[in-house]
Order: C-alpha cells, then structure tokens, then sequence
C-alpha cells in the first residue's frame, strides 16, 4: 500500500487542481449539451407541429357561406366551405407517389323560427386523415373506411343536435333529400390540420379559435353522396420529405395554373427561415463545448500526465517484484479514473443545479416557445467520456514506457 501510494502528498495540489479543471470543462460542456439536446428536442416538436412536409391545396372560400340565414322559415341548407373547383384525379397525378389527403369540406345550416342551427361536415379519408390530426374519443368508435351514412361529432356539436352514438340526424343533400347520419363516436378533443376558418356561427370546442374546431365527420364516400360530387373543396398533400416540397410545390401550381381560384401552400419556407437561424444559435453552443473540451482537457491530461510522470518509479518497482504488467499499472488507471469521475460528477451537479430550466434562445424560432435544456444519455456519456480521454491522454506516455521499455530505466529514473 505505501509502495502504491506513498509519496502522493507531493502531487496532491495538482490532484485536486485536475479534478476542478475537469469539473469546469464538464460543467461547461454538459450546459451547453443540455442546451443543444433540448434545443433540438423544440426543434423536433416544431417539424411535429409545423409538419413543413405538408402541402395545403384548397378552392377560394365560398362566399355563400357568409349569406347564409339567420332567421326565418327555411329548408336546411348544406353548402361546400370551399368552392369545389379541385378534380381528385388531376390532383393524385401532380402529386405523383406522394400522399394526397382528400377532404370536402361542407356547412349545414338549418334555420328555424327565430333560431338556427349551423354545423360543419369534413368528408375525410379516415385512415390517413389521422396521420396529421388530432382525434380523441370521449365514447364510440372512428370512422373505418366502409362506414356509409355514418358520422363521428365532437361533444359541443352532440349536445347541440342533441344526439348521442347510436342516435342519427337528417342532413340535407344537394339533390333535396335527407340523408340519415348515424352516430358512431363522440370526440372528446380534435385539430383539425389544415382547419378552414371560423366565418360563421356554429358550436365549437375551443370558442376563442380562429379555425373550425368542431364538427361531424363523414367518410369521403359519405360527403360525396352529400354534395352529389367527387369534387374536393381542400386537400393535402404530403411530400416524401422536406427537401421535396418546393419542387412538389411548382408541380402542384404548374397543374392548377388555368385554374386561378385554387391556392397552394406550404409552411416549407417560413419553417426553413426560422430554422436556419435556431441552428445557427445551436452551432454556437456546440463550438462553445469543443473548445471547452480541446483547451481544459489537453490542460487537465497535462496534469495527469505529470503526476504519472512522477510515479514511474513505484510502478516500475511493483512490477520487478513480480506482479503483472496490468496490476502494475492498475493502481495508475484506478486513480486516474477516480480523478476523472470526481471531475466528471461535480460538473454535471454544477450544471444541473445552474442551467436556466427553461428560456428562450435568441433566434427567429423563439416564437415556438422557451428551449426546456435536457439531460439525457448522450449528454452523460459526453461527460463520462471527457473525463476518461483526459485519463488516457495523461497516462499514455507513462503506461507505453512502463510496458515497452526496460524496466531497468524507469528504476533508474529520478523525479522528473
């Protein structure tokens, strides 16, 4: 044990001081990793929410849709949102092997007396509609995709008509007739993507949205039978990938061109601005911890590396009393990992107890909400690793001259 050990006292200073720069460059790299890893977990939520690979195509908006009356005796009116000027097989062939969301998107409006009672209908394709909205059910079932005459209401729109699943309701269709929706489902919640805008009167989950935020919703082939017509009034369409989109987008505007009450969107070029510069912002801390880890590291191993320096002799001497290389020069490893994880642990508790829990990164993206940093495997294993390459860096020297050269020279070293 003293042959082990003895003499440590002289290099106790450079000890601690190897511990405290590994600290520090610890601290440093794992607040900015924090940064960067919830910086990207915001970015991910953005590409969710944003979902930048949707195209939105849609008619103008149907000004019928503002004249529709409020009082009186009248015979219940259902009227496209959207004028339904979208042909569904000029659509599927611009769009190519992309995905195409096919919606019509109706207003029923019943007027009665004094009173009058609007709903909207959405003729949807229920198995992919899904994929980009929200729909959470209090009771019943989803629309499957050979459902007829079938329709799932949000709770406001339920209470109103006064239905509930397994109770059904006229609604009027373009040939004068009725058409008898049965309940399946009830929504509890629901986001629409792509929802038309709130223009007029009708029950709503979310009173204080500016887009439709209830309604009933009907398979395709449902609406279809509704409106008498596979004309779409919106659609959307989604790219393979982000980097598709502007060329998709010149293709979809390329086959609607003679047709000038169609629109084409996309969120592709607002949602590449802001992320350009959020990760700009996030190179910045990146760059913060490689320098971090370049300069305090080489420091630290420079440390570690004087302290093996200065103990050559013991480890010389337990190896030529017989013991193996490897348990010779274990003592040297145990110690510079302890060195190591002491630096390690006390940065990351520094950084855990010192990073904002959340804040706003200046960039064009901050209107997406503050940055929340995260600690995660990626983030620990940075760390760990630091602390074991400046242990490596440091005994390198030391263990190759111990093991590839004759012992006789280490033995004869003096304190160097």
């Amino acid at each position: 044990m003293k042959l082990t050990f003895g003499g440590m006292g002289r290099r106790f200073v450079e000890a601690i001081a190897a511990i405290m720069i590994l600290a520090a460059a610890s601290a440093t790299v794992a607040a900015s990793l924090m940064v960067v890893e919830g910086a990207r977990n915001a970015l991910n939520g953005a590409i969710h929410q944003d979902r930048p690979d949707i195209i939105h195509v849609k008619s103008r908006f149907n000004r019928a849709l503002f004249e529709t009356p409020r009082s009186g005796n009248l015979p219940p009116l259902t009227i496209p949102v959207y004028e339904p000027l979208i042909d569904p097989a000029d659509l599927e062939h611009a769009a190519g092997s992309n995905r195409v969301i096919r919606r019509q998107s109706l207003f029923r409006n019943v007027v009665s007396g004094d009173g009058f009672l609007n709903i909207y209908v959405f003729g949807i394709d229920p198995d992919v509609e899904r994929e980009v909205s929200r729909f959470e059910l209090a009771s019943g079932r989803f629309l499957r995709k050979d459902d007829r005459a079938a329709a799932v209401l949000d709770q406001v729109s339920a209470r109103t008509l006064g239905v509930d699943v397994g109770a059904t309701f006229p609604i009027r269709k373009a040939d004068g007739g009725d058409l008898e929706l049965t309940v399946i489902g009830i929504f509890d919640k629901l986001e629409l993507r792509g929802a038309p805008p709130r223009s007029a009167e009708a029950p709503s989950l979310n009173p204080e949205a500016t887009d439709v935020s209830s309604g009933a919703f009907v398979n395709i082939q449902t609406s279809e039978d509704i409106f008498g017509r596979p004309t779409l009034t919106d659609a959307l369409v989604i790219a393979r990938s982000t980097s598709d989109v502007p060329s998709l987008v010149a293709k979809l505007q390329e086959a609607f061109r003679l047709e000038p009450g169609i629109f084409v969107t996309e969120r592709y070029s607002q949602y590449e601005r802001k992320v350009r510069d959020f990760v700009l912002t996030l190179a910045v801390f990146t760059a913060v911890s490689v320098a971090t880890v370049l300069l305090a590291g080489t420091f630290a191993a420079n440390l570690l590396h004087d302290i093996y320096v200065d103990r050559r002799k013991q480890y010389a001497t337990l190896i030529t009393l017989g013991f193996p290389p490897a348990v010779g020069i274990a003592p040297a490893v145990v110690f510079g990992l302890v060195l190591g994880a002491a630096g390690s642990a006390i940065g990351s508790v520094v950084a855990i107890l010192f990073v904002p829990r959340s804040f706003a990164i200046p960039s064009l993206m901050a209107d997406l909400g503050t940055t929340q940093p995260a600690l995660d495997l990626m983030v620990v294993g940075s760390i760990v690793a630091i602390g074991i390459a400046a242990v490596i860096v440091g005994f390198a020297p030391t263990g190759r001259r111990l093991l590839r050269h004759a012992l006789a020279t280490s033995l004869s070293e003096g304190r160097s």
